[in-house]
């Protein structure tokens, strides 16, 4: 089977050498620890490269960026228009952070420049609703997250999976073949916190502390992971994969 990542950024140049240039990188590692026969296919949304067949992949993800989902920017308007054309289609698709937001978007939902600030370290969200791929069963899922803009209002016909007072929408599924989850489950702890910590003249103190200090407690990356991949019918539902 193959994915086909949609990569809408790349690192800053000083994070490069530790953490890798481009986004796509960082799912493949994670992805290919749970479903080691797994093919890629990447192509970089940011430089308006856009898959003309939706069948060239069995499944599709978007991936996070420092760019704002709602810019009327040629590659970000193109790139709704390909979810559009995505969720016309019925194919299975996953978006992470700004692909959430861009998804949400994309479909008749709105996004915004929160005014709570930065959403940093470990994010907690009680589960909403539990579907059948997520397996292993979480009440509450604990994930990195890094973003200013959230999703406001949910696009006509979603169903809200996950959220809290501070990310009302954190995760939601559109139809039985989208997904848009706010937080990173592809981040490494050592990668956020280096976000952070280039993020701490912009911050209250008590808010740069707070987030680093969550980054002590428990993150169901794995899971979450584990979770997208059945859901994108890349790995057979089951518990937790070792």
């Amino acid at each position: 089977m193959r994915l086909g990542i949609l990569d809408c950024d790349r690192l800053d140049p000083d994070l490069v050498g530790s953490f890798g240039p481009v986004y796509s990188e960082m799912f493949i590692k994670g992805f290919r620890a749970l479903a080691p026969a797994l093919e890629y296919r990447v192509w970089s949304a940011l430089d308006g490269e856009l898959p003309s067949d939706l069948n060239e992949c069995d499944a599709w993800l978007i991936t996070g960026s420092r760019h704002d989902a709602y810019s009327d920017i040629p590659w970000i308007l193109a790139l709704r228009d390909w979810i559009r054309r995505a969720h016309d289609a019925n194919v299975k698709l996953a978006g992470i952070c700004f692909g959430h937001q861009v998804i949400a978007q994309a479909l008749g939902g709105e996004v915004v420049k929160s005014t709570k600030g930065w959403g940093l370290g470990v994010s907690v969200h009680p589960m909403q609703e539990a579907k059948p791929w997520m397996q292993p069963g979480l009440e509450t899922i604990r994930i990195l997250a890094s973003h200013q803009d959230q999703v406001e209002q949910l696009p006509p016909g979603a169903t809200l999976l996950a959220g809290n007072d501070f990310c009302p929408n954190f995760m939601f599924l559109q139809g039985d073949h989208i997904v848009a989850i706010q937080g990173h489950p592809e981040f490494s702890v050592e990668y956020n916190r280096a976000l952070i910590e280039r993020r701490r003249d912009r911050l209250p103190d008590e808010h740069y502390q707070s987030s680093l200090s969550s980054l002590e407690g428990e993150v169901d990356s794995a899971t979450m992971m584990q979770w997208l991949l059945q859901f994108l019918g890349m790995l057979p539902v089951g518990p937790a994969v070792r």
